[in-house]
Parts: structure tokens; sequence; C-alpha cells
């Protein structure tokens, strides 16, 4: 089915909705919040009563966003909702284990909107999108059929999933309909002076602290043009700093030329960590997350892993050596 029939099949669906629930994934990042509040506020201009929920709550970096109407426990959720729409993830998992439980659950019609690869969740409304460079791109293709004006405040929000996702337009996934639909919010009033002074000017002391340990962590594996690096959470406890902190890592390891493929570890646990790896087209991340249950764009992906870091960091230097010599298995 044709993107342009599913987007005006899952329109319908929404204009005969009263109250929507949005739900975006855990640990969310600009795309996440941005796409789901950014919806969220439209369809309350549009006479909707929305809930927006996330499991997690907004990250320090992004406290530009005014995320005062995110919900953060099912508990709160109305009884009343008759459609849910989860955005920026085609995952049940990737709401968290009550809301998952929730989802898996409900009778209730479930839309898609999504732009990761090998999607996981079976309905009968989905607007997949790939190519497109954020969520955030599709919520602003589907609200244009509406036909209704887009405010400043909503323009921003859609902006931000852009600017967040292309890491300020700089990443290999930035492509022309990036760069339009960016140019038309902005017009709309989206406030990119907003977003990137944000973004560039969070950096604390106690966060040049932990860069300072991540960085004394790093290994760079020539041969595979690699970088790894891992953050445990001694390192938070000595720095004073949290997760958020460490947004971003695996795209400044691989702001060097040497390096293809940027590899960030955070500690949750003991023995459990969470992988995020960010190139430039050199090879398909998708497929190498897979192998680990994880998931994510080409240039963008992850996993979780539970046993030894260094057990971890050998598995990746073999299966990434495999993709690189095997890049379409």
């Amino acid at each position: 089915m044709s993107s342009s029939i599913e987007l005006y099949r899952i329109k319908k669906k929404i204009e005969e909705a009263n109250n929507l629930l949005i739900v975006s994934h855990h640990d969310p990042d600009g795309d996440a919040l941005g796409s789901s509040l950014g919806f969220g506020l439209f369809l309350d201009s549009i006479g909707k009563k929305t809930t927006v929920y996330n499991r997690d709550k907004c990250p320090a970096y992004l406290n530009f966003i005014d995320s005062s109407g995110l919900i953060n426990s099912i508990e709160n959720i109305p009884n009343d909702i008759d459609l849910i729409l989860l955005l920026d993830l085609n995952d049940f998992e990737r709401t968290g284990d009550d809301m998952s439980i929730y989802l898996k659950n409900t009778k209730l019609d479930i839309i898609v909107i999504d732009h990761h690869q090998n999607p996981k969740i079976k309905t009968n409304f989905s607007l997949i999108e790939t190519n497109s460079s954020s969520t955030g791109i599709l919520i602003y293709n589907l609200i244009s059929s509406f036909g209704q004006p887009i405010d400043n405040l909503i323009a921003t929000l859609l902006l931000t999933t852009i600017v967040t996702d292309t890491s300020s337009f700089r990443n290999s996934n930035t492509n022309s309909e990036a760069l339009r639909v960016a140019a038309e919010l902005i017009t709309l009033g989206g406030d990119m002076q907003l977003i990137n002074s944000s973004l560039m000017n969070d950096r604390s002391l106690n966060k040049l602290r932990l860069e300072k340990e991540i960085l004394l962590n790093h290994e760079f594996y020539s041969d595979i043009k690699t970088s790894i690096s891992f953050c445990t959470t001694e390192n938070y406890t000595s720095t004073n700093t949290t997760k958020e902190e460490s947004e971003g890592v695996a795209n400044f390891l691989l702001n060097h030329k040497e390096v293809k493929i940027g590899v960030f570890i955070r500690q949750i646990s003991e023995n459990s960590w969470k992988v995020s790896m960010r190139t430039n087209g050199f090879i398909d991340l998708s497929l190498l997350a897979n192998k680990f249950d994880g998931g994510g764009h080409k240039n963008a992906s992850g996993f979780s892993f539970d046993g030894n870091i260094d057990n971890l960091k050998k598995l990746l230097r073999e299966r990434i050596l495999y993709e690189q010599q095997n890049p379409t298995t």
C-alpha cells in the first residue's frame, strides 16, 4: 500500500476518534518527544482530547521543550481512550514494561508512525518510512493533510525532531526532504536559534568531567575503523552526572576522520549494558543491532546486553568485522 493511501487512512481514523493516546519510546530523544508533543498539540487544536505518554521524563538536554503535559504512568491514562498512536517506535517493548503490557492487552486500534527498520508490531494502520530523517517529518506530512494551521510551538517541536535526528544536519540521513521540511517549519515560526543554542550550550562542568572519564575508557580499533568507549555507574557517580549527560557520545566518537563507526556503551546495572552505535553509511548498523535483538536505522542503532563488558566488546569487534566483509548479509 502506498504511503499516500496509508496516510489518508490514518487521517480518517484520527478524524473518527475523540480521545487519543500518543506513546513514544522510553529514554526519549528529540524525535520521540518532538513528534509526540507536537502532534498532541495539533490534535488538541482541532478539538481532540489527547494524552501523551512516555515512561520517562524529558531529558535535561531537551529542557527547552515544554513537556509539562507529558504523563509517565499508565495509571494516569483516561478510561475513555478510543485510539492509540505509537510514534518513533515499532516494537511494544520499546515503550517500557507497563505500557507494553497495556498495549498487548488493549482491544483498541493502534496506529504506528515510525521511520525505523524491521517493524515488529502487527497493525492495520501503519506509516513507516525508513528513508525519512525523523518521525517528526511524517507527523508534519500528516498534519499538513488536515489543512489546518501549524503554530510556532508545533513548528519548533517538529523542527527539533529533524535537528536532533540529523545531528544538526551533519549525518548522512540528512536528505532533501529534511532540508525542505525544516525550511517550511522555520517559515511557520520554528525557532532554530532556540533549538541550537539549547543543544549546544548544555555542557556543565560535571558533564565535562564525565566526558573526560569516557575518553579515558576509549579504544580505537583501526582494523574495523571503530571507536568504542564506555561509561560505568561509578563514572556517573564520581562526576555527579546521569545518563542524560552522556547523550550524543556515539556521534562525538564518529567525528574523527579515521573513525567510521562510533560505539558508546553505558552501564545500566552490574552486568547490564546499553549500546548505542552511529555511522555515516559505512555499514548497515540495523543488521548489526538485530544480531543482538536490538534495532534502529542503517546509521543509528542500538541494543541491550547482559554480561561481561570485555565479552561484549569482543563480540562487537567480531560482528562489525563480519558485517564489513559481508555487507549484504
